[in-house]
């Protein structure tokens, strides 16, 4: 979540690419032997307009002719104008096009949302459906699941590769990260084949369960996207960042993903909810955690979700996912 996790803190706009369609090319990279499941360079900007020309532009240069690792697709500008052209500019559906097809996750099963991701959630709800596009609730297989197999990956070699770097710098590993990444042993290459063999099945349950949705509502149509929280919480208090599985799933399946702004916490109005009772520690850590006065003015953004490989398309939904918004914020 290294770009989504910063903009929805901050305000501000982001897209993830899935890993390989941008150069990582003589770029500094944490652990760069782990392959199986890369990290991937991405966007940020107070724009989807900027996200979008940072995206045309890089691949402009063809970077695939350079790096081998990066696939040959260049910017298509015909499904963003595909895309773009369901609604108008005022997000709302057009009558002689299809709505979009939308799932949203709520909640992944693990650690609730603080009331002012709740609340963000619900407005985008409702500026969708104000706008004439179709929202089906998500449930898919257990994120818990890819959180698991996902840190097992990135901590495979025992945390070596950070803790190499930092004895280059001389700086010691900061508080926040010492309890993830402790110098440990790495692990046997069957287990990290078996982890393989975990990801890639949960990769095809997830695309499985993708798929199934398409008969939601006895439309036939399938889901374009997936609207989702991007953490538990606005701009966090440092040392109470418990869960990271909002962000952390799409790393497994290596979806594009982009972040827009939505509202902002308010102690009028996100006050604790009492009546909540924790799933499980992490997130009793996390409920416990929040406090409205302190919270309060933190900016609240979602992310929307796409397949693998589709940048042009998740930018053009959360464009007009982001207009609905403005629209519905206007009237």
């Amino acid at each position: 979540g290294s770009v989504r996790i910063p903009a929805a803190f901050c305000g501000i706009f982001s897209l993830k690419p899935t890993p390989e369609r941008v150069s990582y090319r003589d770029v500094a990279n944490t652990n760069p032997g782990q392959n199986t499941y890369r990290s991937t360079l991405g966007f940020m900007s107070t724009s989807l307009d900027g996200c979008e020309l940072a995206l045309k532009s890089v691949l402009s240069t063809r970077p695939w002719v350079q790096d081998p690792a990066v696939v040959p697709i260049p910017y298509r500008q015909e499904i963003f104008d595909d895309v773009l052209s369901r609604a108008d500019a005022n997000g709302r559906a057009k009558a002689d096009r299809r709505p979009l097809k939308l799932g949203i996750l709520w909640r992944d099963g693990s650690v609730e949302p603080h009331p002012p991701i709740r609340r963000g959630m619900a407005i985008v709800a409702e500026a969708v459906k104000k706008a004439g596009h179709k929202l089906v609730d998500w449930n898919p297989p257990p994120h818990a699941t890819a959180q698991k197999i996902h840190y097992s990956f990135l901590l495979a070699d025992g945390a070596r590769d950070v803790h190499n770097n930092l004895l280059l710098s001389g700086e010691p590993l900061i508080a926040d990260l010492q309890p993830h990444l402790s110098l440990k042993d790495s692990i046997p290459l069957l287990e990290y084949q078996d982890l393989t063999i975990q990801g890639l099945a949960y990769e095809q349950a997830y695309s499985d369960y993708w798929n199934s949705m398409s008969g939601e509502g006895d439309d036939g149509q399938e889901v374009d996207a997936i609207i989702m929280p991007v953490a538990p919480h606005a701009a966090v208090i440092p040392g109470k960042y418990y869960h990271l599985g909002y962000t952390e799933v799409l790393n497994l399946l290596n979806y594009s993903a982009a972040v827009i702004p939505v509202t902002k916490a308010d102690r009028g109005v996100d006050g604790i909810d009492e009546t909540y009772r924790p799933l499980n520690e992490v997130d009793r850590a996390n409920w416990e955690s929040y406090d409205p006065e302190i919270y309060h003015g933190a900016p609240v953004g979602v992310q929307i979700v796409a397949r693998k490989f589709e940048e042009e398309k998740v930018l053009a939904i959360a464009k007009l996912v982001h207009a609905a918004l403005l629209n519905a914020q206007s009237a």
